[in-house]
């Protein structure tokens, strides 16, 4: 890579725990697993093929990837208790978008599946890539940091009028071209920003495209105490905790759990710490509780709340020191406003033309001066990613380098 940033590939082991916290044998969980799978891209197949024949319109807006899945179940697999554990696995899809499957569309499901290429997870941080696409704009823009956008007045292109972004500290800058990379969720909670308002069909895309709710958890232990053989990559990289029955005290809704083991990097990077995946009600329920909390709070609550699954992992002691966590640290995205108190953009049940609200963010208010990018404005195989946002700013940027040259 250009920027040696250091990646890592997933081994394709997986742990499951069902509902009673007993591990299921590996010939089940590599069978349902695959089956699972296939089913999804059996229900990508059958969203493409719909809206490619009527634009989706013969799958009912109402229909979920669930549906789809449930019904499936019921042709692949003769034994009722299979189809239930296979169901239950099926909401490890709410970690991909944030928001139970029951909430994923099934007419706009095409749109969830990412482009191909191989997948792979950064074992460092990300700094090397953002120093390296930032770095024309560190050096050839003014950058103003410490303020927030509170007014962005536009005239017709035709006045020849400059655009007016005003901040909260009262100064108004004059541009030709306005890009509003704001998350989603911002401009949910910011429909007052612009003036004249935004188009109705653009106000509308902001309101039909939902907004996730993915939180992660990392804990980090003294010692990967779970790992037997530090030298080789045998332990699953994936652990799945299905509708646990066994924590009612901390967990009545019986939310799944799920985990990613980061003890699995290469050398220096691999740490003794796993990352929780959490999603909808469940981390509106974390987040909920510790926001605002001294951090020995905080750290007493998740501790408490995710000891009934990481005590389930191989070697667990509890008279071992190494299996106590020293450091939890949970994401609060809940609570952030300038990210408009969620994550990212998904597409649930109910909305009629997800692809055409997502179109209109790319076509932007060109008759304005005003543009928009961001995950929610990416190609549809990126749609709710990192790379999406970029790729959509690249996408604006040679739209307005064409206007400006058509009409040079």
């Amino acid at each position: 890579m250009e920027t040696n940033t250091p990646v890592h590939h997933w081994n394709s082991k997986q742990m499951i725990f069902d509902a009673t916290g007993s591990m299921l044998s590996d010939e089940k969980t590599d069978r349902l697993s695959t089956l699972l799978w296939k089913i999804i891209e059996e229900a990508f197949e059958f969203s493409a093929k719909a809206h490619e024949k009527d634009g989706g319109k013969s799958i009912l807006a109402g229909d979920s990837l669930y549906d789809f899945i449930k019904k499936r179940s019921i042709e692949e697999l003769q034994d009722e208790q299979e189809r239930e554990t296979l169901l239950q696995m099926s909401e490890m899809w709410g970690a991909y978008v944030g928001e139970p499957v029951w909430k994923q569309s099934l007419r706009f499901a095409w749109m969830e599946e990412c482009c191909g290429g191989e997948e792979m997870f950064v074992a460092s941080d990300y700094s090397a890539i953002f120093g390296r696409i930032s770095k024309t704009a560190k050096e050839e823009a003014k950058i103003m940091l410490g303020k927030k956008v509170v007014s962005v007045q536009t005239e017709d292109r035709s006045s020849g009028k400059q655009v007016s972004v005003t901040c909260d500290d009262v100064s108004t800058d004059q541009f030709d071209e306005v890009v509003m990379t704001t998350p989603l969720g911002w401009l949910k909670t910011h429909p007052n920003c612009f003036a004249p308002p935004l188009p109705p069909r653009l106000t509308s895309a902001i309101d039909n495209l939902k907004l996730s709710q993915l939180e992660k958890v990392f804990i980090t232990f003294p010692s990967a105490f779970w790992i037997s053989d530090s030298t080789t990559d045998s332990f699953p990289s994936y652990t799945n905790w299905l509708r646990p029955l066994y924590a009612d005290d901390t967990n009545p809704h019986h939310w799944p759990q799920e985990i990613w083991n980061l003890a699995s990097f290469t050398p220096p990077h691999n740490h003794p710490t796993i990352l929780f995946y959490l999603y909808g009600d469940c981390s509106r329920h974390i987040v909920n509780a510790i926001y605002g909390k001294p951090k020995q709070e905080k750290h007493d609550f998740l501790d408490k709340f995710f000891f009934p699954y990481y005590s389930r992992l191989p070697r667990f002691d509890l008279e071992n020191p190494s299996c106590t966590p020293k450091a939890i640290l949970a994401t609060e995205w809940l609570k952030d406003e300038l990210n408009g108190y969620g994550s990212y953009c998904n597409f649930q049940t109910g909305v009629e033309e997800a692809d055409k609200d997502v179109e209109t963010f790319r076509d932007g208010c060109p008759e304005r001066r005003l543009w928009f990018c961001g995950e929610h404005a990416a190609p549809f195989e990126e749609c709710g990613t990192v790379a999406g946002a970029y790729l959509s700013g690249e996408f604006i940027g040679k739209k307005i380098v064409e206007l400006y040259s058509a009409n040079a």
